[in-house]
């Protein structure tokens, strides 16, 4: 077998999720990086540096992800 018959046989990569749950794993991601990102704001300035790092992280990855879920979900597939 060649590479090319190789190619051409090949299976498509596919989503590990359905593409029908997008809008519910946007909704909990965003909802729950918004949670994050508002526990953030309201730490105290004596609290530890790494907590301060560690809940503005999560929140940021959790928004990062909820917005390509979101776009994903609208049918804007990046």
């Amino acid at each position: 077998m060649t590479a090319y018959d190789e190619w051409m046989t090949a299976t498509p990569i596919s989503a590990p999720i359905p593409t029908s749950v997008y809008p519910m794993v946007t909704f909990i991601t965003i909802a729950a990086g918004l949670f994050a990102a508002g526990r953030f704001a309201i730490l105290d300035s004596k609290t530890a540096l790494i907590q301060q790092i560690q809940a503005a992280l999560l929140a940021s990855v959790l928004l990062g992800f909820g917005s390509i879920f979101a776009s994903n979900a609208a049918g804007l597939y990046l």
